[in-house]
């Protein structure tokens, strides 16, 4: 049976080792382990020979044949017939079918000679073949026929050409082949494409990152990536969240599906192998001196952890460094194993620790000097803690655990350990009130509210009432935050303490985002670290890299915040407004309104804010009339509610699309709320509002280059190369800032900022040398396309050009477009890959 093609991506250097090789009498083999892409191949190879004119009959050796049929038989006679017409055979082809299947049975292969007569009969049946059209036989999965040499060797002395695939055991047929192509793991560019593939969308980049964090090398392993994809959306931790594949929840492992090999092969070892996988993922000091102590604790031998971490170590499932440490190089195989039996790592744990403590014992040591605890810091000294006596000693484990979790983002731990404080007594007002805010500071951090019991008990701290209003969607200042969280200060600053910081305006305009973390980091130092995942961090990273030049981990973070049950609809709104704003300055239309359809008109929140970017997005389609006017009312509404960042950023949108639409009234009314706004704020956004428009209304140099000036040293990137291009429309030398302007913006990523400067540029002739991939980076077929899209021919003419089918030049350009980032052939022959350098202007 015929099989479905799929796009074959990547493997250029094998097909081109494929296309060289002499089609006269020759047998190539296609080698890799399992999921390397062989089957792809395989099948890509048999198109391009059936292009040329070849018949092609395929044959899988998984398919069912019989056990005896040492050969594979019965399993190309079947291929054969199903490919019979298309052959062209006749009546002595059939009479040549007939005597192959006579002598194909259990008897023949039972005495030598009946082998002799067999092979000889099957080479006469193939001799045959290729009368009219020339015959290449595919045999995928050659290895899972017991002698596939002998029969596939018979073949190519008959004149056929034979191409099979096997894995790297098939020691025999590799050996017989006139050639063997190996096929590797795929480079970084060629797997991402192949997850965007399977995906069949956009891939978020943190689905991407997870991936290759839980597969580790075998990221690169199509067949593997492809099956965790597809398990991963059988589990259901798949959403596509604006036109983008996303992980719901990172925070839980990848785990190998289950069949995987690595599975297989961790199998048929048992239990010894089970605990070595488990081990060896769970941490990096488990090395080949430990294994006395598991055998110990596990009541097995030392010999059969040995042999059994030789085996491991020569099948590539584990790794072990010159120190004898042992790990995971899939670190999803250890979550698969984890998986299987849940519980088998902590008694393991237990154990282990058990046997500690009885060989230390056993030779005089005091438990903990000379071992190693299994537990981290943390968690040793939460036990510690539990364990002692109100009392300073106490007091003093307190402050070291919430110290030690605030540095390493442990707000889980926290959240437990405020729990048990509470149930345990909090002694006087002081501690009870670092309790409080202990416990508040991991609830904001979980998105969950501190426990009925908790928040009873806290009831009347500063915390706790910070804590009801943040999580009701109140607005909260940077004296709020000090407030409440203040109490951890003594807990969590460093020795030396801590000084300096953004101004309480700047953490008030932070904090009107959902942004607390800058706040936080005021309070409690600089050791203070977010949590790795939930909705504090997310906020954090759109924020951060909305002001950065990290548009894409910003967008990747306003997904996750999508998929986060604990997200609360204030931060969901918030990011939703950011996300906007950078989908339509990137030019992605469709998914900047799909962004803002998620925030209410009426929004209580972001009135100012919502005005802002759908006047940007109006503004951006060329809508001219009424653009101003709605932007005005959300502006009115705005300011009566006090909305720091949205009524700046929409007095300085407004009046550039006052000033460019030529609304000289209109513009003058922006410049005195503007001067209003900022006599009442008094603070460095209001200035550099003020600057900004002064600069757009009144088309004057110094302001604009004032404002350039406050922008640089505490506005964002995407403001400055808005800055830049605004000071060179008013400089005699504009080039140095439409120069810092471009760069910035493509940088960033935001196509219609670097659109903007390429037309200011345009405009003064300047030679822009675009980034652009290398040319090492692209094939030599790759190159040649480029070269003749550029010279105008069209695929069927680049295909015969090239000695190639048309599919193949389509596939090249799929991959051509992903590298530089366009939709079109046009796009393409404009993007400078390949070592174009762009006159701009010419």
């Amino acid at each position: 049976m015929k099989q479905q093609r799929t796009a074959l991506i990547g493997r250029d250097t094998e097909l081109a080792a494929f296309r060289g090789a002499d089609h006269r009498r020759a047998m190539l083999v296609v080698r890799g382990p399992a999921g390397s892409g062989k089957t792809s191949v395989l099948a890509q190879s048999g198109h391009e020979l059936a292009g040329g004119g070849f018949v092609t009959v395929q044959v899988v050796g998984s398919a069912e044949h019989p056990e005896w049929d040492l050969f594979g038989v019965s399993a190309v006679l079947r291929a054969v017939c199903e490919d019979f017409e298309e052959i062209g055979g006749g009546p002595r082809l059939t009479e040549a079918l007939a005597a192959v299947r006579r002598l194909c049975t259990e008897d023949t292969y039972a005495s030598q000679p009946g082998k002799y007569r067999l092979i000889h009969a099957f080479g006469a049946l193939f001799s045959m073949l290729g009368a009219d059209k020339p015959v290449a036989l595919l045999v995928d999965d050659a290895h899972l026929i017991a002698q596939p040499a002998v029969a596939l060797a018979a073949l190519r002395s008959a004149g056929q050409r034979v191409i099979a695939s096997c894995r790297g055991e098939a020691e025999e047929l590799c050996a017989a082949a006139d050639q063997v192509i190996d096929l590797g793991p795929l480079p970084e560019d060629e797997a991402d494409l192949v997850l965007r593939q399977v995906a069949g969308t956009a891939v978020d980049g943190a689905l991407r990152d997870a991936l290759h964090r839980g597969l580790g090398r075998w990221y690169f392993n199509p067949g593997t990536l492809a099956a965790a994809v597809a398990d991963l959306h059988r589990q259901g931790r798949l959403a596509t969240v604006h036109g983008h594949l996303c992980l719901r929840d990172p925070a839980e492992p990848i785990a190998l599906p289950p069949g995987h090999p690595l599975c297989a092969e961790v199998d048929s070892w048992g239990e010894t192998a089970r605990d070595l996988v488990l081990l060896a993922a769970d941490g990096p000091r488990f090395g080949v001196d430990d294994l006395p102590l598991l055998a110990a604790a596990a009541g097995r031998t030392l010999t059969e952890y040995g042999r059994t971490a030789d085996r491991l170590v020569l099948a590539g499932v584990l790794d072990a460094d010159l120190a004898a440490r042992l790990t995971v190089g899939c670190p999803a195989l250890g979550a698969a194993v984890a998986a299987a039996d849940p519980e088998r790592l902590a008694k393991l744990r237990r154990a282990v620790a058990e046997q500690q403590l009885a060989d230390a014992a056993g030779n005089d040591v005091r438990p903990g000097s000379s071992v190693d605890a299994p537990l981290d810091p943390a968690m040793a000294e939460y036990t510690a803690w539990r364990e002692a006596r109100p009392g300073p000693e106490q007091d003093r484990l307190a402050a070291e655990i919430v110290r030690s979790l605030v540095r390493t983002g442990g707000y889980a731990l926290l959240a437990d350990f405020a729990a048990a404080a509470v149930a345990r007594g909090t002694g006087g007002t002081e501690l009870r009130n670092s309790v409080a805010a202990a416990a508040v500071l991991a609830s904001v951090h979980l998105g969950q509210p501190v426990p009925d019991t908790v928040e009873t008990a806290i009831a009347g701290a500063g915390a706790a009432e910070f804590g009801r209003r943040w999580f009701a969607g109140e607005s909260v200042r940077a004296v709020d935050v000090e407030s409440a969280f203040g109490p951890l200060r003594q807990w969590c600053l460093p020795d030396d303490g801590f000084r300096g910081g953004p101004s309480d305006a700047v953490l008030d305009a932070a904090l009107a985002m959902r942004d607390i973390a800058p706040a936080l980091e005021a309070v409690l130092g600089p050791d203070y670290q977010s949590a790795a995942d939930g909705p504090i961090a997310a906020v954090h990273r759109v924020c951060a890299g909305y002001a950065g030049e990290d548009w894409t981990d910003a967008l990747s973070a306003a997904r996750r915040l999508e998929t986060d049950p604990n997200a609360d609809p204030v931060s969901r709104q918030a990011t939703r407004l950011l996300a906007a704003e950078m989908c339509a300055w990137r030019g992605e239309d469709r998914l900047a309104a799909s962004w803002l359809a998620g925030v209410p008109e009426d929004s209580a929140a972001f009135a100012a804010l919502r005005g802002w970017v759908l006047a940007g997005i109006r503004h951006h389609s060329g809508e001219v009339d009424g653009v101003f006017e709605t932007g005005w009312s959300a502006f009115r509404r705005g300011r009566d509610r006090g909305e720091t960042p949205g009524v700046s950023l929409l007095l300085r949108r407004l009046a550039a699309i006052a000033a460019e639409t030529g609304r000289t009234a209109d513009a003058r009314r922006v410049l005195a709320e503007a001067q209003a706004w900022h006599g009442g704020c008094g603070t460095v956004e209001s200035t550099k509002t003020v600057l900004v428009v002064r600069g757009l209304v009144e088309d004057d140099g110094t302001h604009a280059r004032a404002a350039e000036r406050v922008i640089r040293r505490h506005g964002n990137r995407f403001e400055l190369s808005l800055a830049c291009q605004r000071v060179a429309e008013t400089s005699a030398e504009p080039h140095p800032w439409l120069n810092e302007a471009y760069e910035i913006a493509q940088a960033i990523g935001a196509a219609r900022l670097t659109a903007r400067a390429r037309q200011s540029l345009r405009c003064h002739g300047v030679v822009v040398s675009m980034a652009r991939p290398a040319r090492e980076q692209l094939s030599e077929a790759e190159l040649r396309i480029i070269e003749l899209i550029r010279s105008g021919r069209t695929n069927r003419q680049i295909a015969l050009e090239l000695r190639m089918s048309e599919k193949t030049v389509e596939k090249h350009l799929t991959r051509l477009f992903a590298k530089a980032g366009c939709r079109t052939r046009h796009g393409l022959a404009t993007s400078g890959l390949g070592g174009w350098l762009e006159q701009v202007g010419a």
